[in-house]
C-alpha cells in the first residue's frame, strides 16, 4: 500500500468535519442582493468535484445583507442572538476544479440573527493570510490541504504562507471575540459580530504551540474552554484550558506523539481529555506533501489498522493509551462523555469499513452521487474501564446519524437527549441526511422531523438552545439549516424540542442556498 490515497478516499473523506467563517478589508462595500434563481438539481457535470455542484455549489454573492426574512410561523421571543454557521465557499475558480476537495474552499460564514421575533441575515468569507494573497493576484494560486492535485505548487509572492488555512470549520465566542475556526493552523480569525468582517488573529498569546483544534468544547460545570494543538512536524500534543472571558491559558500538558494523525475532535469528562486516533495520517505544513501536490493525509503501513486511544489527566497531565484489537472504525464528532462509577461512557458517531470495499476508508458517508464504498454512520457508545483495562462498545438505536449534539450545558455529564441529522425513509434521490432526530437515552424511542413531511430536504448539524427558564433537559428549541434541491434554497426551521416531530416553531426563509456547511454556535446577546 502507498502512501496516496485515491481520489474515491480523498473525496469519501469530505463528510467528516465540520466548518468555518468570515471576511476582510480588501472587500468592496456591500453589494446589492442578488438571490440566486431557485433551480431543480440538475445532472451534474464530470468534468468538475461534486463539491462544486448540486448542494455545495459556492455562491457568487461575498456579503449578503438581508434586514428582515421572511418568516413563516413564530420566532420564540425568547431567542435573542444570532445562529453562526460556516462553511467552505471557493472564491476562485481551483487549479484543478475535477479534484477540488469539500474541506479546501475558502471558508464563509452565514449569520441569522433573532431579535423581537424578527430574522436577519448576512454572510462573508473569512479574509485568512492565504485568500489575501489570491485576491491580489486576481485567481486561486495553492493546492488544496485535503485534495490531491499531483501537481506542484506553483512559485507563490514573495511573503505569502506556505499553504492555505480557509477558516472553514467552526466559530466560537470566547470572551467578547467571535472567532472563526480551522485545524491546520496555529492561530484563529477574529470576526466583528455583526458585519462579519474578519478583524485579526487570535492565538492564546502564543501559549501553545500546533495546529489548534477547531472543536473546542465549553466545560459548563468547570466554566473554561477546553481545547488542544497537534504539532505533527515535533510529534506533540498540547492538551489545554482556557479562561472563558479573556482566553488566558490556565493549565497545559504536553504528550509525546508516536506517530502524525490526523485529529478533527477530541471529548472530555471532569478528569480527563479523550482522543481516539486512525492510522490516518497528517502533516499538511511537511514540504513534501502540499507543495507537491499531495493531501496532506496519507496511510502508514506501519501504523496498522486499529485505533488508538488517548486519556490524558486534566489535573496531572498523566496520559493513557488503549490499543483496541479489532478497531477499524473511525469515530466522526464526539457526542458527550462522563463519568459512570469506574467506567466512562463515551457516545459518539462511528463509521466501519465496508466489507466489499477493496480497502478500508477512514471516513463517514459522503453525500455523493453514486455508489457509497463506506459504511453508513451510526451513533455507538463505548464504555471503557481504565483499572480494567477493557473496552465494550454497542449501537445506539437503528438509524444513520452523525453531527450529534446535546444539550451542550451538560457536556462532560451524564445526559438524556441527543440532537443529529439523520437518514429516515428517504426518497428516491435522497442525499445524504434527510431528517433530523432525536434520540431519548432513557427510553431508547427516535424521533424523526421531516418539515412537511418532505423526505428529501437535506438536514445540516443542529444546535440545541436552552430555554432561558429552563423545567427539563429539552426544554428549549433545535435550529438547523436545511436545503430544498429541488428549488435550490436553504431555510432556517425552529423546533420545540419538546414537541419534536411536530409542526416547526418557525420556518425563516432565504431565497438563494447556504452550500451544505459543517458546525457552528448560537451566541445569545446575553449569557446567563
Amino acid at each position: 500500500m502507498n502512501d496516496n490515497w485515491t481520489r474515491r478516499e480523498i473525496l469519501g473523506s469530505a463528510a467528516v468535519i465540520g466548518a468555518a467563517v468570515g471576511n476582510a478589508g480588501l472587500v468592496a462595500a456591500a453589494e446589492p442582493v442578488v438571490p440566486a434563481a431557485p433551480r431543480p438539481a440538475g445532472a451534474s457535470d464530470p468534468a468538475r468535484s461534486p463539491f462544486l455542484q448540486g448542494p455545495y455549489e459556492p455562491l457568487s454573492n461575498e456579503q449578503i445583507v438581508i434586514d428582515d426574512l421572511r418568516v413563516e410561523g413564530r420566532i420564540p421571543p425568547e431567542l435573542s442572538g444570532t445562529l453562526y454557521r460556516t462553511g467552505t465557499n471557493q472564491r476562485f475558480e481551483p487549479l484543478d476544479p475535477s479534484r477540488f476537495h469539500w474541506f479546501d474552499g475558502d471558508g464563509m460564514v452565514h449569520a441569522f440573527r433573532l431579535k423581537d421575533g424578527k430574522a436577519s441575515y448576512r454572510n462573508r468569507l473569512v479574509e485568512t493570510e492565504g485568500l489575501t494573497v489570491e485576491r491580489a493576484a486576481g485567481k486561486a494560486l495553492y493546492n488544496g490541504i485535503y485534495g490531491q492535485s499531483d501537481k506542484p505548487q506553483l512559485p507563490l509572492p514573495a511573503g505569502a504562507p506556505k499553504i492555505k488555512v480557509v477558516a472553514g470549520v467552526n466559530v466560537i465566542r470566547l470572551g467578547k471575540r467571535v472567532l472563526a475556526l480551522h485545524e491546520a493552523g496555529p492561530h484563529y480569525w477574529e470576526l466583528e459580530p455583526t458585519t462579519l468582517e474578519t478583524l485579526g488573529r487570535f492565538n492564546f498569546d502564543g501559549q501553545v504551540d500546533g495546529m489548534l483544534t477547531a472543536h473546542p468544547h465549553f466545560d459548563f460545570a468547570g466554566n473554561e474552554w477546553l481545547l488542544y494543538a497537534l504539532n505533527n512536524e515535533k510529534k506533540f500534543l498540547e492538551c489545554f484550558a482556557a479562561d472563558p472571558g479573556s482566553g488566558a491559558v490556565k493549565s497545559k500538558h504536553r504528550v509525546a506523539m508516536p506517530s502524525t494523525p490526523w485529529n478533527h475532535d477530541f471529548i472530555f469528562t471532569p478528569q480527563h481529555y479523550i482522543f481516539f486516533f486512525t492510522p490516518l495520517q497528517w502533516r499538511p505544513w511537511a514540504d513534501d506533501r502540499i507543495p507537491q501536490g499531495k493531501s496532506s493525509w496519507f496511510v502508514n503501513p506501519k501504523e496498522g489498522r486499529n485505533n488508538t486511544i488517548l486519556f490524558v489527566d486534566r489535573r496531572t497531565g498523566k496520559a493513557t493509551w488503549l490499543r483496541p484489537e479489532d478497531s477499524q472504525y473511525r469515530l466522526g464528532h464526539f457526542l458527550n462523555a462522563y463519568q459512570d462509577g469506574e467506567d466512562t461512557i463515551i457516545d459518539s458517531g462511528l463509521v466501519a469499513p465496508d466489507p466489499a470495499s477493496p480497502r478500508p476508508s477512514f471516513s463517514l458517508v459522503p453525500q455523493l452521487d453514486g455508489a457509497s464504498a463506506y459504511g453508513p454512520s451510526q451513533i455507538w457508545r463505548f464504555t471503557i474501564n481504565l483499572k480494567k483495562g477493557s473496552i465494550k462498545y454497542r449501537r445506539i438505536g437503528d438509524f444513520s446519524g452523525e453531527f450529534a449534539r446535546p444539550n451542550e450545558t451538560l457536556l462532560g455529564q451524564k445526559y438524556r437527549y441527543a440532537y443529529m441529522p439523520a437518514a429516515h425513509l428517504p426518497a428516491p434521490g435522497t442525499r445524504g441526511f434527510n431528517c433530523l432526530a432525536k434520540h431519548d437515552h432513557a427510553t431508547g424511542e427516535t424521533r424523526f422531523q421531516h418539515p412537511a413531511g418532505r423526505k428529501d430536504l437535506i438536514a445540516g448539524e443542529s444546535v440545541f438552545v436552552p430555554h432561558p427558564r429552563a423545567e427539563s433537559e429539552d426544554h428549549g428549541w433545535v435550529l438547523a439549516l436545511w436545503q430544498d434541491p429541488r428549488r435550490n434554497v436553504s431555510e432556517l426551521i425552529i423546533l420545540d424540542a419538546r414537541a419534536f416531530d411536530g409542526e416547526p416553531a418557525a420556518r425563516v426563509k432565504l431565497d438563494h442556498h447556504v452550500p451544505l456547511d459543517f458546525h457552528g454556535n448560537w451566541i445569545p446577546d446575553r449569557i446567563a
